[in-house]
């Protein structure tokens, strides 16, 4: 059983672009890395190469909103086996260059969190070894409220002294 990842999407731009995106997510039929990045046949190395995770996502968490400018947002949540598709994503943003795309991850069982962009941002930290007092010395604020790490740190920190 593997370790999950917990991701937060958002894309960002024209609306022409992002209504293919928007068909997947209404469908209940092919997953999100499938439709950006293609494998075919679901294949162990060729899903980790190709997506950067070994299964596919889920759409459930997502939803597409029309800004009402000629631009849509496609933003929510899923969860990924052991690390984030950062290369489904990647993949995506040299397809639609147009388009902006934020992932922030997090997978607590490994302690490691991050965001990445289409812009070039590749920021990812290690919190092992943090508390849910030092990790805001450790990590970016921003990740730390995304995530709410001090409250999940805490949360462990109390399970901890009672079986102490």
């Amino acid at each position: 059983m593997p370790n999950w990842c917990s991701n937060n999407l958002t894309i960002t731009g024209d609306t022409d672009t992002l209504v293919q995106l928007k068909e997947v997510i209404e469908s209940d039929g092919e997953g999100l890395l499938e439709a950006i990045a293609p494998i075919g046949e679901w294949d162990y190395s060729k899903a980790v190469e190709t997506w950067g995770t070994k299964w596919d996502v889920s759409t459930e968490g997502l939803e597409y909103t029309d800004n009402g400018d000629g631009t849509s947002t496609i933003q929510g949540w899923f969860q990924s086996a052991w690390s984030p598709p950062v290369d489904a994503f990647q993949s995506l943003a040299q397809d639609w260059d147009s388009c902006y795309i934020q992932l922030m991850y997090e997978e607590s069982g490994m302690c490691f969190v991050g965001c990445w962009d289409s812009e070039g941002a590749d920021d990812h930290y290690d919190y092992s070894g943090a508390t849910s007092d030092t990790v805001r010395n450790m990590i970016p604020e921003y990740l730390v409220d995304e995530f709410a790490l001090d409250e999940q740190l805490e949360g462990y920190e109390e399970e901890e002294s009672q079986d102490a």
